[in-house]
């Protein structure tokens, strides 16, 4: 049953009792109930204390004892609810003009026309129910906010719990193995991720390994690849035998493609299962990134999908690869966060990263993953077996979040430092250099050889430079009297794959002692940073056709950018 609605409160302040008298029963007429008197200032308060209720006031300005105006400041505070307007004469306007700035909502002439005081009123008291919503909605939407926040806490502490129990089920230690070791790194993007890994003997011959990616992020990719996990089949029941990776492959597809039919959810897999009788692998991929073969003084080799992804089509059809095993091969499995692009330069600069002598997988790890730009990482999870024997083991991340922490780029005020030594002068690149420093590194480079002064270039800890600082690099070489310190492997093959010959020969492995170094701000205009970025990038496309090609586009955006007066992005 509704409820009628409730007639507002109105107060008349008059000291005219006709006036008083007249305006009151128009309020009356307008459903205002009841309608209270005062005939001044002092007399309103004493009603207004007793009536907090009161949603309405008409008052007068010139009044004795406390007049309208005063009578509105106090009312301001004392009454925030009401809402008022002030009745005035011809000879109080200005006074009227000073209660509107006070606050009150209209003012009407003295012994106002029905029709005036009915579309005043009626204006009032709609304002009046706004602002009343609108301190509704308000506190309604504070509360929500206070619902979400312990919702929000209730869900981050279930995902933390969801993060343990998923590391629960990764491989703690690896199985047995002669002549062989195995190496695996497992970090989610977020608390819980979609990527699965492990590693099984199976009898005296065989060692089965898998790695497994679920499309998406979070909860529900982290559940697909439990349901992958339990789903997974290696023995035949009835011979007790190691089933062909092609087989394992098609009944997990057949199984998962049977317990949802949710469109976008699939996973990709790799799947391998050495003999160690004879070093053969077989390799069967459902959609997963390419596993690379190292082979030893021989190209190595790339065994791209043999199937489509998992959970798309229940009659997909997986075929195998076989390898042979040599002494000193290495093979190499990982999901897509390692490289997300998936190029073919990508897969290039993965070989190179594998083919580095003793690289592991943090190795990897550390110059393709953790140098990747983008503010969102994806799941990455590394698996590398080696052809030889050594220490095996596996990183799942169990030391948590601060690890996580150290290893996050530094800042970008950490990226540059310059220092003076007696016979040099040395500019140092530390951690990510990105074209966000590459200004700053050109004009102190630039400054140093203006003044005749030998400047010797410091890479000792440089995890990562973008093309705008491998062009600064060359630039800054090209004028002589560069030399190159601490570059490390991966540096190196950035180089040596733009063709820059010049970089090269600077390179010196006997570094002396650096000084004291301290960090160089980047404060440049974004006009600055972009011609930076621009002459940079024409460096790198005079080196080579290869990089004319490669930086055609980036160059002509960024003179159509200049032209235009547009910034870098």
């Amino acid at each position: 049953m509704s409820r009628a609605p409730v007639s507002p409160v109105a107060l008349v302040v008059e000291d005219e009792p006709a006036t008083r008298l007249l305006v009151k029963r128009a309020l009356e007429k307008l459903g205002c109930a009841p309608v209270l008197e005062a005939a001044d200032g002092i007399a309103a308060q004493e009603v207004l204390c007793r009536h907090a209720d009161v949603a309405l006031v008409l008052t007068d300005i010139t009044m004795p004892r406390m007049d309208g105006l005063e009578l509105l400041r106090w009312g301001r505070e004392a009454v925030p609810g009401a809402v008022w307007i002030v009745l005035s004469g011809v000879e109080t306007f200005d006074s009227a003009v000073a209660a509107i700035r006070l606050g009150a909502f209209d003012f009407l002439p003295k012994s106002p026309h029905s029709e005036e005081l009915a579309v005043a009123v009626r204006n009032a008291l709609e304002r009046r129910q706004l602002l009343a919503e609108r301190e509704r909605l308000y506190l309604e939407l504070q509360r929500k906010v206070h619902e979400l926040e312990q919702t929000s806490e209730a869900l981050r502490r279930d995902l933390q719990r969801a993060e343990v129990i998923q590391r629960a089920l990764l491989p703690h230690s690896p199985p047995p193995m002669e002549g062989y070791c195995i190496q695996a790194v497992y970090r989610p993007g977020q608390h819980v991720g979609g990527d699965l890994y492990d590693v099984v003997r199976l009898g005296e011959r065989h060692l089965a390994f898998y790695l497994a990616d679920a499309t998406g992020h979070g909860v529900t990719s982290a559940m697909l690849s439990v349901l992958f996990k339990q789903r997974l089949v290696l023995v035949d029941a009835t011979s007790g035998l190691p089933l062909s990776p092609a087989a394992v492959l098609d009944a997990v597809n057949r199984s998962i493609c049977e317990a949802h039919a949710a469109p976008g959810l699939f996973l990709t897999a790799v799947f391998g299962l050495l003999d160690t009788s004879n070093a053969s692998l077989t390799v069967a991929s459902a959609g997963h990134p390419p596993v690379l073969h190292l082979r030893a003084g021989r190209e190595t080799r790339l065994v791209r999908r043999t199937g489509p992804a998992l959970g798309l089509a229940h009659d997909a059809q997986y075929h195998e690869e076989h390898l042979q095993i040599a002494a000193g091969d290495r093979i190499l499995l990982y999901t897509d966060g390692l490289v997300p692009s998936g190029t073919e330069r990508d897969l290039h600069r993965l070989q190179q990263v594998l083919a580095e002598q003793r690289s592991s997988v943090q190795d990897i790890l550390a110059q393709l993953h953790d140098a990747a730009q983008g503010a969102e990482r994806d799941d990455v999870t590394v698996l590398l077996l080696d052809a030889h024997a050594g220490a095996s083991w596996f990183d799942n991340g169990a030391e948590g979040r601060a690890a996580a922490a150290s290893r996050a780029p530094r800042t970008e005020q950490d990226v540059v430092f310059y220092g003076e030594a007696d016979e040099a002068a040395w500019l140092a690149l530390r951690g990510r250099a990105t074209w966000m420093q590459s200004d700053v590194f050109h004009e102190t480079g630039q400054a140093v050889l203006a003044a005749q002064r030998p400047l010797v270039l410091d890479l000792s800890a440089c995890e990562f430079m973008d093309s705008t600082c491998l062009g600064t690099v060359h630039e800054l070489v090209a004028r002589g009297g560069v030399t190159l310190v601490g570059v490390a492997p991966g540096v190196h093959a950035l180089f040596e794959e733009l063709s820059m010959g010049d970089v090269l020969a600077t390179v010196r492995r006997d570094a002396p002692a650096a000084p004291e170094l301290y960090a160089i701000g980047a404060g440049s205009s974004q006009a600055a940073v972009q011609q930076r970025i621009l002459q940079a990038h024409e460096a790198l496309s005079s080196l080579s056709t290869r990089n004319r090609e490669e930086f055609r586009d980036v160059v002509e955006s960024l003179r159509g950018d200049q032209q235009a007066g547009g910034g870098h992005g």
